[in-house]
């Protein structure tokens, strides 16, 4: 026995006994030995259910989870806990049983082990699920947002190789120095318009080059196999790595066939700033801490970008599989990490060059919190919610089981410590002091049933917490998805009339008088392009009367040669910069049947500068495209599909919703949140109750992108993006909890004083008491067999030691609330031997009160709410009251007296 005890106190990481079993420890000499006794302590309380998991430090895990607790400081850090208290709990158990002070406190023990497996191995799959999802949504949105950019950049390499100007060049057998002279300006024109270029080259059939923009590379000539497959191929060409052309710098290049009335004339290509796209790409992703990094890699698992090179370097090709979609552990340079792949939605159909996602974070960081201003942010939305909601659609079954399994410990714990408080024979059992022993015992249970208590409170807390982080997490990565794909979007949409103004027919056209104009020509250039870049519903040249030269579409015919009424008509007339552009605010527009939608214009400037020749308009197709982007940000379920009650929406700063994925918010209405005080890129969290049920709400305000509304002024137009992800139903208001009753001071000499012995319990809402001659124990989840036609505080008969007892809802007898059906239930006794059984809220202490501290009262009757019965007494203590009852008036008034 003394063995044992050493462990357990070693097990508190002191070898010195803790205060709290120094009693009990000296008193082991008086009790007696008993012979044959064999207690294990270590003993899985279920071994079947074990075999299926791993053990780790003495705990059963699953084993998804098993080889990375050692790294989760949090799930450790409760272990250590819980094994603190098992090891006293284990001592108390078994001088408990040995004593027979309280025998059954073993059964509570071994829910106490299975529960503690069951939160420990809870916890650590909570976190590495909230990981993982993080990392996911880091590499979707990297992986996502650079594939929506290259999709433009092949309709960019197809509008400009059938450039008028571009193929008069190629075509052309002179080679004089001012002709490339004025191509290469006319390059710097767009680049400086799509600053995502770093070069752009056009080569002959022979694979000379014959202008470029980047005088600086030596390269004059390229001879690569996927030059000649561009020059054959009826679309584009898509290469990435080392190129000759490039000097042999590693470059992303779009590539395209020049073709002339005689044929292939050359090739165009256009060289992507792919390391200074992916470098503003992983500045936005990156989280504070710098503990993730994000890659993306090619079929082979090699690095083609990293947000950080020193850990994992251009050209590594990391372990594990390409295909795997769900996280996985890799071992690189010597270092675990905890790795997610994602594969590109895609756009249009277009899934970009074949590349992966992967966000890789060290296994020695990635279980650790990390404060930054968003995560505080969340955290203060959330700390209202916890018990406060109905989270059975967020959380799985298991963590709903937890609580209710600890609140039933300790319900089970109060009882036994109830029960044992009822015996003085037994705690004067043990012998000399054997009552001092039992009340210390007993004493000590208490308080390690209520550290059971807390700890498992708190730890239950943090799994919610978490698992509500982890959906405002996600709502807010959905947001800036959102908002960073209309960004990039629109800054398209900016660019795009500017390139297309510079177009040599358009300008031809509008030059020449009306009636010498050949329309038709500059609606197959608009037709060519409507067809490359298909995100608009119409485009339309205009001359510098506002007059309607060309249109893209046929069936808009009935526009040309009629005056556009626009308010953006004079601004775009009055530009003199071929760099500016004007963009009309998200209204209806007739150009677009009178829905809402953004219309960018530029101004046809002639070649030497001076007044607008025209203007170019450009018309969004608004509708789809807004509602393509939403639904690829809805946040998804594992088979892919939309997570039940989310939705997104666009919304300007007044609150006007500009898209939405929800029927509720209709274009032009009104958004259930305004975003009115966030700063440009500036995100925020919060919690908004819609039709009675709680969502977790992120805006992400648009910070614009590269040159396009870099202003970080914070301009009417601007838009936000809404995420709202359902949590559940708010729980109706519970009555507020009944204050601990603190019993009044022990009389020094209950010998000389009229003491009564009391046991407390709470019900209908109010402390009440019996004498403890009158109470005989308290049950554990008896069967009660209802009667049907009985009175609502009737629940019905339990068998008790042989012979059926009435059972009673003292709080309904009371008038008051009445207890939960897993409630305490004690038997009572009269003086002539009659028993009834009464629900109650919950158990109290068992207390002795001097007779000065108890009050008689003369008035009221037993049934009425809030008061007592005649003859009842009161007992006052520190400002709170308790009502003794009697149990032969509670016998009569219940209609049950012989």
């Amino acid at each position: 026995m003394r063995t044992a005890l050493r462990h357990h106190r070693t097990r508190f990481g002191s070898g010195k006994p803790k205060p709290c079993l120094l009693a009990l420890h000296c008193r082991l000499a008086h009790l007696p030995w008993l012979p044959g006794l064999d207690i294990r302590l270590d003993q899985p309380a279920n071994e079947d259910a074990l075999n299926t998991k791993i053990t780790r430090r003495g705990v059963p895990f699953s084993p998804e989870v098993a080889h990375l607790v050692s790294r989760m400081p949090v799930v450790d850090e409760y272990r250590e806990s819980m094994l603190r208290l098992q090891g006293l709990w284990d001592s108390l158990s078994m001088l408990g049983q040995m004593s027979g002070t309280v025998p059954d406190i073993g059964n509570t023990r071994s829910e106490f082990q299975t529960l503690t497996d069951t939160l420990l191995d809870s916890l650590a799959r909570s976190l590495l699920a909230n990981a993982v999802q993080q990392m996911r949504g880091q590499a979707q949105v990297a992986i996502d947002i650079l594939v929506r950019n290259l999709f433009e950049r092949t309709a960019d390499v197809g509008f400009l190789s059938s450039d008028s100007d571009l193929v008069a060049f190629t075509g052309s057998a002179d080679d004089n120095a001012p002709r490339r002279e004025a191509i290469e300006a006319r390059f710097h024109d767009y680049v400086a318009k799509y600053s995502v270029y770093d070069d752009i080259v056009v080569l002959d059939t022979r694979g000379q080059v014959l202008a470029r923009l980047d005088r600086q590379v030596q390269a004059t000539s390229c001879h690569e196999p996927w030059l000649a497959q561009a020059a054959q191929a009826s679309s584009y060409v898509e290469r990435f790595g080392p190129c000759t052309l490039m000097d042999g710098r590693t470059a992303l290049l779009f590539a395209q066939a020049i073709r002339s009335e005689r044929g292939v004339a050359g090739v165009l290509c256009l060289s992507f700033r792919f390391d200074d796209e992916m470098q503003g790409i992983f500045s936005q992703l990156r989280d504070p801490s710098g503990r993730s990094v994000i890659t993306l890699v090619d079929a082979d698992r090699r690095v083609v970008a990293s947000s950080d090179p020193w850990q994992l370097p251009l050209g590594a090709r990391l372990p594990g599989d390409a295909g795997a979609s769900d996280h996985q552990r890799l071992r690189f340079a010597g270092r675990d990490y905890l790795c997610v792949n994602t594969a590109a939605t895609g756009y249009e159909g277009y899934l970009g060059p074949g590349w992966r996602a992967s966000v890789l974070v060290s296994i020695e960081l990635a279980f650790e919190d990390t404060l930054d201003a968003d995560a505080s942010q969340r955290d203060q939305a959330i700390d209202g919610l916890v018990g406060a909601l109905d989270t059975h659609e967020l959380f799985a079954e298991e963590l709903h089981r937890i609580p209710r399994h600890a609140a039933r410990i300790q319900r089970d714990l109060s009882r036994v410590l109830w029960n044992g408080r009822l015996r003085p024979a037994a705690q004067a059992a043990a012998g000399g002091g054997g009552s001092d022993f039992a009340g210390t015992l007993l004493r000590e249970v208490g308080n390690t049933g209520e550290q059971i208590r807390l700890l498992f409170a708190q730890a239950t807390g943090n799994l919610h917490r978490s698992a509500l982080g982890a959906v405002f997490d996600t709502a807010r990565a959905r947001a800036r998805l959102a908002v960073d794909i209309m960004d990039r979007n629109l800054y398209e949409r900016a660019n795009d009339c500017r390139w297309w103004a510079l177009n040599g027919e358009m300008r031809q056209q509008l030059a020449l008088p009306p009636e010498k104009r050949d329309g038709a020509r500059a609606a197959a250039v608009l037709q060519n392009i409507n067809r490359l870049y298909t995100v608009y519903s119409l485009l339309l040249l205009f001359d510098a009367q506002g007059l309607v030269v060309a249109v893209s579409q046929p069936g808009a015919q009935d526009w040309v040669g009629r005056r556009v009424e626009a308010t953006w008509l004079q601004p775009t007339l009055a530009l003199r910069d071929g760099q500016a552009f004007v963009m009309s605010g998200h209204q209806p527009s007739p150009l677009y049947a009178d829905a809402p939608t953004y219309v960018y214009t530029a101004a046809v400037l002639p070649p030497g500068g001076g007044s607008a020749l025209g203007g170019i308009a450009i018309v969004f197709d608004g509708t789809p495209q807004f509602a393509a982007m939403l639904h690829d940000v809805l946040p998804t379920t594992a088979d892919g599909r939309p997570v039940p009650g989310s939705s997104a929406l666009f919304v300007t700063r007044s609150g006007q919703v500009v898209a939405s994925t929800d029927a509720r918010w209709a274009v032009g209405g009104a958004a259930p949140l305004q975003p009115q005080a966030l700063s440009r890129g500036q995100a925020m969290s919060t919690v908004i109750d819609i039709d009675g049920v709680a969502h977790a709400a992120s805006f992400s305000m648009s910070g614009g992108y590269r040159e396009y509304h870099a202003n970080p002024q914070c301009p009417g137009d601007d838009v936000a993006a809404l995420v709202l992800m359902r949590l559940g139903q708010r729980l109706p208001q519970l009555d507020a909890a009944v204050p601990a009753f603190v019993p009044p001071p022990a009389p020094r000499n209950a010998s000389n004083d009229a003491a009564q012995e009391i046991a407390s319990f709470v019900a209908g809402g109010q402390w009440l008491g019996l004498p403890v001659g009158q109470v005989h124990t308290a049950l554990e989840h008896p069967r009660i067999a209802a009667l049907p036609g009985m009175p609502a505080h009737v629940l019905g008969m339990l068998p008790f030691e042989g012979r059926m007892i009435m059972a009673i809802d003292l709080g309904a007898l009371r008038g008051g609330r009445t207890a939960p059906l897993d409630a305490p239930v004690i038997v009572v006794h009269t003086t002539g031997g009659q028993r009834m059984a009464l629900r109650v809220q919950e158990l109290g202490p068992v207390f002795m009160a001097a007779s000065a501290d108890l009050q008689p009262v003369a008035l009221g009757g037993l049934g009425g709410h809030g008061s007592a019965g005649h003859g009842d007494k009161l007992v006052r203590s520190d400002g709170q009251m308790l009502t003794l009852l009697d149990a032969e008036r509670l016998y009569g008034l219940c209609g049950l007296a012989a």
